[in-house]
């Protein structure tokens, strides 16, 4: 029995030694990442230690995060992995647990600000700020979400005070991942809505009447509505 009892242990030990060493870049595919539109210049370190540098989601840069499995929910067949990247000047920094448990991709307490650039033109959309958000989706379904959206605009329009942006609440809404967002006064309002193959639709509707929007307003690609103007894109998040 005791020579029985070493073989064990020698194997539980070159087990967990094997665990040890694992590539991180293992992780990223258990995580399901690279079913999202992921990429990354390069993934060095183990599961448990490792670093992404040049991180990408779809048309959003992450940046280089530190990233490593969280071990016990391997324990109940999750595999959730914890992202990273530290604040520093005019950088908000990211944290995020993102992972599977059974056929349901998961995002846990995203925190980030994430630059739109011209992926939502020509409707007037620079940044997309969350707030612990998270969102599951399975069978490219949308199961759940919650956190806070806030959507900054550039636009200079007569008469309206953006300098907030549009703020909401993540939500799901028949299997569509839905960010419902209005301003302070509830005169500007902002719904997106993705599906799980990436499609969206944003649309934008400005309530009032002031008399520089029917000159300006026509420019910026918006149509008039009874009860102001809006704009409304769609497409596919670039991968």
């Amino acid at each position: 029995m005791p020579r029985v009892l070493t073989y064990v242990l020698i194997l539980l030990a070159v087990i967990a030694v094997a665990l040890f060493f694992l590539p991180l870049r293992l992780a990223v595919g258990w995580a399901g990442l690279e079913e999202t539109g992921f990429s990354a210049k390069t993934i060095s370190g183990s599961v448990w230690s490792g670093r992404i540098k040049g991180a990408q989601l779809g048309p959003f840069s992450l940046g280089d995060l530190d990233a490593g499995l969280r071990p016990l929910p391997l324990l109940t067949g999750q595999v959730l992995m914890d992202l990273e990247r530290s604040p520093a000047a005019g950088d908000p920094g990211l944290v995020a647990t993102v992972g599977k448990a059974g056929n349901r991709l998961l995002v846990q307490d995203l925190t980030t600000v994430l630059g739109l650039g011209s992926q939502l033109a020509p409707l007037p959309a620079s940044a997309i700020e969350l707030q612990t958000v998270s969102i599951s989706f399975a069978g490219g379904r949308c199961q759940s979400a919650s956190g806070q959206v806030r959507v900054s605009l550039d636009a200079n329009i007569p008469g309206l005070n953006l300098k907030q942006g549009l703020l909401g609440n993540a939500e799901c809404q028949d299997g569509v991942l839905v960010l419902p967002l209005q301003s302070g006064s509830g005169m500007e309002q902002l719904t997106l809505k993705l599906q799980g193959n990436g499609f969206y639709t944003a649309r934008l509707s400005l309530s009032g009447s002031d008399r520089a929007w029917t000159l300006l307003l026509p420019t910026l690609g918006f149509r008039k509505v009874p009860d102001g103007y809006a704009i409304k894109v769609a497409g596919q998040l670039a991968r």
